[in-house]
């Protein structure tokens, strides 16, 4: 899946939400920085970008939240690279499963094998 198709309530989340709309920057400029911020209420990813000398920060907000990750990493191995190209790069996402740790395995009750040997 590309970057451009990921969405949040149903709104495109790539280019990222800028957090002045009349700039207009859209996916115009290059990347700086990306952060993911567990910090706050809602978990995202913040977003730097150079457009023309003017910097603009954006967010990446997803459903769920434990996707955020693997798209932070992804970006963080662009910056640099134009808004544009960022958008068509292809991201495997995994849904987040359950952490389990290690199936313990218990030997049988000694009792278990004394009722059978009696």
């Amino acid at each position: 899946m590309q970057i451009r198709s990921l969405k949040w309530r149903g709104l495109s989340m790539w280019p990222p939400e800028w957090t002045i709309l009349d700039q207009g920057v859209g996916e115009e400029g290059v990347l700086e920085a990306v952060h993911l911020r567990h910090d706050l209420k809602t978990t995202l990813i913040s977003v730097v970008a150079n457009h023309l000398g003017d910097i603009r920060k954006g967010i990446i907000v997803l459903e769920d939240s434990s996707l955020l990750e693997a798209v932070y990493h992804k970006l963080k191995q662009h910056v640099g690279r134009p808004l544009a190209e960022i958008g068509d790069l292809e991201i495997t996402l995994f849904p987040s499963s359950e952490k389990r740790g290690p199936r313990q395995v218990r030997p049988p009750s000694p009792r278990r094998y004394k009722s059978a040997v009696e």
